[in-house]
């Protein structure tokens, strides 16, 4: 067996779902990256201008070969837009009614004992038999409630991936005593997409995610730098074909043509990477997402149904998104990337206000309540996610997004909330509530 052969199989043996070795030769991918920046499309991210980025020798002299692996984290739940499907479905309140509830969106000590809870608004035994991990049984009555992107939803991936690396770099060492390497999970100036194409282990969808033909898109790259010479792979030919669903339904139209995305405009990118002022045309395209956004993945046909072979038609896959089909997609039981269980038991003050308000409440990081979210306050927030990917956005950033979930939920019961976020010592903070406040003011 060849040492290329060896590295791929212990790295299935590590963990990783996908391997294959690529050449430094992806020169027509780093130069498409670096002309992608010049166009302006990076936003505010000025690491992407590094020029180490366009050449891995810059980084290792040595480098000769690239080893890339991918490890799935797609959770066994349902998709952001099959939870669309059943919001729109979900019963509507009377006015009498609406007066009756409080901020929080749940009746009062008294009416819960003598009423029924209200009917949730999907089938809360899907999604425990799919593996959510919440004590809320669903019943958050009519709440509105928020999506953080799957790669989210449990611990970060960057550790979890580095030290399945750092397995194989030892591998790599114990084979070729002296060999050189250097190890990347997102975090250094590599182009990992370029390289990870090249390796075969898929190829580079219209949306700009890797796509596996075998396991679809929901998985994390990570590379190893060395100086070994490698039998390299194949790249995977494209099999994006026409389709262009991605690019329809983007919500932001952040996907300007195929390939080719925009990151200024990109969900992810403003709930997560812009650090100031949201631009005021794209909030009302954010929609309910408060960290990232998976739209674009989740209608690939690549993710879709298992009984679909090649090429998904779009009646297939719009059949799926309203169901629980299995999936031809890969999925994980990682208990790593199963949704995170977030329990908060103490008075949370909400933003610039002295006041507190007694709340015990225990929710899943899958489509969780809007109203539970905000009445994290900013030690829980660094409590609960620190070591999740959330964590990089900063309490600043979080009441901001959340600013901009509530405006576009039209549920006016966040309005005392967002009238306090107007009081805000952060002046984006301020305005972001005040936007917020005043859409759902007009929406009456």
């Amino acid at each position: 067996m060849s040492l290329s052969a060896s590295l791929k199989r212990r790295a299935l043996e590590i963990g990783f779902d996908l391997a294959g070795v690529a050449p430094l030769s992806a020169w027509k991918d780093l130069e498409f990256a670096r002309a992608w920046v010049e166009r302006g499309f990076g936003g505010e991210m000025r690491y992407l201008e590094n020029p180490k980025r366009d050449d891995p020798r810059r980084i290792l002299p040595s480098a000769r070969s690239v080893v890339c692996v991918g490890l799935v984290y797609n959770a066994p739940l349902p998709y952001s837009i099959e939870q669309g499907q059943r919001s729109r479905v979900e019963p509507q309140k009377s006015e009498e009614e609406s007066q009756k509830l409080d901020f929080k969106g749940q009746k009062s000590k008294s009416q819960v004992q003598h009423e029924p809870i209200p009917n949730p608004p999907f089938a809360v035994s899907e999604l425990l038999d799919n593996g959510q991990r919440t004590k809320d049984k669903g019943h958050a009555g009519h709440s509105p409630r928020a999506w953080i992107s799957r790669y989210a939803w449990g611990r970060d991936y960057h550790a979890i991936m580095r030290a399945k690396l750092e397995e194989l770099r030892a591998t790599i060492e114990s084979l070729a005593p002296g060999v050189e390497t250097r190890v990347y999970v997102d975090t250094g100036p590599v182009v990992e997409r370029a390289f990870a194409r090249f390796s075969g282990i898929g190829w580079m969808g219209k949306n700009t995610c890797l796509i596996n033909e075998g396991k679809g898109s929901w998985f994390f790259i990570g590379v190893i730098l060395t100086n070994l010479e490698l039998e390299p792979d194949l790249p995977a030919p494209d099999r994006c074909g026409s389709c262009t669903r991605c690019l329809e339904a983007c919500p932001t139209k952040a996907l300007v043509e195929p390939y080719v995305m925009d990151a200024s405009r990109c969900i992810s990118y403003l709930t997560i990477e812009l650090k100031g002022s949201i631009p005021a045309g794209l909030r009302q395209g954010i929609g309910a997402n408060i960290f990232g956004c998976d739209v674009c993945q989740d209608v690939c046909p690549w993710n879709g149904p298992l009984s679909v072979v090649g090429s998904p038609s779009r009646e297939s896959h719009q059949l799926s998104a309203v169901s629980h089909q299995p999936r031809r997609v890969a999925t994980t039981e990682l208990p790593e990337f199963q949704p995170m269980l977030v329990q908060t038991s103490r008075p949370a003050s909400t933003p610039g206000s002295g006041l507190a308000t007694p709340d015990s409440a225990t929710f899943s990081l899958f489509n969780p309540p809007l109203e539970a979210l905000a009445s994290l306050t900013e030690e829980d927030f660094i409590g609960v996610f620190a070591h999740s990917p959330i964590k990089r956005v900063k309490y600043r950033g979080w009441l901001r997004n959340l600013c901009v979930a509530m405006g576009n939920s039209g549920d006016q019961r966040f309005l005392p909330w967002l009238e306090r976020a107007c009081e805000h010592q952060d002046p984006v903070i301020r305005e972001h509530a005040a936007w917020a406040a005043a859409k759902l003011t007009l929406s009456t």
